[in-house]
């Protein structure tokens, strides 16, 4: 029987249809059997789907200047050229 740590081993590659069919049948009857592991699933599902809504959008250059000087100082970081 399946574990629930392999099971979230194998999440993304049984979601998106990648898994050996044996392996996909595994992780179905634990899931069958385990409450926990079947709600991680639906937050997981849901969690890509909402991903997957987000527009990537572009931050003005003065923002991203302004955001790599505070992380450089806050690092210590000198640029690389």
């Amino acid at each position: 029987m399946m574990s629930c740590k392999e099971l979230v081993d194998l999440m993304a590659d049984y979601l998106e249809g990648q898994l050996e069919p044996d392996a996909a049948r595994d992780l179905d009857r634990h899931l069958a059997d385990c409450p926990p592991c079947l709600n991680f699933l639906k937050t997981y599902r849901a969690t890509t789907r909402l991903i997957r809504g987000v527009a990537c959008e572009e931050i003005p250059p003065e923002l991203g200047e302004r955001l790599e000087r505070f992380l450089r100082e806050r690092l210590g970081k000198t640029p690389t050229q």
